[in-house]
C-alpha cells in the first residue's frame, strides 16, 4: 500500500520560508519523513511511519532545506562507523549558492580552531557551486555548510547529533549567539579527507545505509519501504511492505533502505 507523508515544518534562523506564527523565526525545514510522520491513505486511515519498524530501528530522515541565510558550519560523528553515525546527501532543488565543506590542503585541528576564534573560517573552507541537480554526499566526518539561497532535499541517518563550528557570530531571534561544539567537532572531523565531500556524478547514490535514484514521470513502482519525493508537486510517499505505485506529473527522487 502506498501511504502519503504529511509534512511538519521547523522554524530555522536561516529560513527562507514565512514563519508560522508570528513573532517566530522563518521555517528552513520541511520534515517529509521521520519517525513521527503521519501517514495517510487513499481512505483517509492515518499511521505513524515508525510502526512500519521494529522498536528503535527507524533508518532515515527525509528534509527539504530552504536558506535565506548560509547554515553554519557543522561537523557529524561516525566517520569510524562507531555509533553514532550521521550520514547525508544533498540534492539542489532550486537556487544557486555556495556549498561549503572540507579544509584546504594542509589545514590542521590547531589551525581550524584558531580560524573559530579569530572569525576567518570560510578562509579555509572549499566550495561547490550549488546549482539545481547538483548532487552531493556528506559521510560522517564531513565539515559543511549549505549556503544562503538554496533549497535542497536532504536523506539522512536517522541521527539528531550535529557538531556546529562556526556560526558567524549571529544571534538568534532572542539576540543569543547559539552554543558552538568546537572540541567536539575538530575530533568528529575525518582528517584523512580534510573533510571534503564527494559531488556525485549521474542520478544515481548508494551510500550503503541508503540508496538514492532519481526517475523520471509517468508511473513509479515502489518495492517495500522506499520513499518517493516529488519536488515539483511537492509530495512525498512511503510503500508499506507490499510495495505499489504512483503516477507522477514530474521527476521524482526515490530513497531506498
Amino acid at each position: 500500500m502506498i501511504y502519503r507523508c504529511l509534512p511538519q515544518t521547523v522554524s530555522r534562523i536561516w529560513g527562507s520560508l514565512p514563519p508560522e506564527r508570528k513573532g517566530e523565526e522563518p521555517v528552513g525545514e520541511i520534515w517529509w519523513f521521520f519517525s513521527g510522520t503521519v501517514l495517510e491513505d487513499d481512505s483517509g486511515n492515518r499511521r505513524k511511519a515508525d510502526e512500519f519498524f521494529p522498536l528503535n530501528s527507524f533508518p532515515l530522515i527525509i528534509k527539504t532545506l530552504h536558506a535565506a541565510r548560509d547554515l553554519s558550519v557543522q561537523v557529524h560523528p561516525g566517520k569510524d562507523r562507531t555509533m553514532p553515525v550521521k550520514d547525508e546527501s544533498w540534492v539542489v532543488l532550486q537556487g544557486s549558492g555556495r556549498i561549503m565543506h572540507g579544509a584546504v590542503g594542509g589545514t590542521t585541528p590547531l589551525q581550524f580552531k584558531n580560524a573559530v576564534e579569530d572569525g576567518s573560517v570560510e578562509s579555509i573552507l572549499q566550495y561547490i557551486n550549488g546549482e539545481p541537480g547538483v548532487f552531493v554526499h556528506l559521510p560522517a566526518g564531513t565539515i559543511h555548510a549549505l549556503g544562503a539561497g538554496l533549497t535542497v532535499l536532504e536523506v539522512q541517518l536517522n541521527c539528531t547529533v550535529t557538531y556546529r563550528l562556526w556560526d558567524y557570530a549571529r544571534k538568534d531571534i532572542n539576540g543569543n549567539q547559539r552554543e558552538l561544539h568546537v572540541e567536539q567537532g575538530l575530533s568528529a572531523i575525518n582528517w584523512e579527507t580534510m573533510g571534503r565531500a564527494t559531488e556525485v556524478s549521474g542520478n544515481y547514490l548508494n551510500a550503503g545505509s541508503y540508496c538514492m535514484r532519481k526517475t523520471g514521470s509517468g508511473e513509479i513502482k515502489l518495492k517495500p519501504l522506499e520513499i518517493a519525493f516529488l519536488p515539483e508537486q511537492r509530495q512525498c510517499f512511503f510503500a508499506d511492505s507490499a510495495g505499489g505505485s504512483i503516477s507522477t506529473t514530474s521527476e521524482s527522487w526515490i530513497v531506498g533502505m
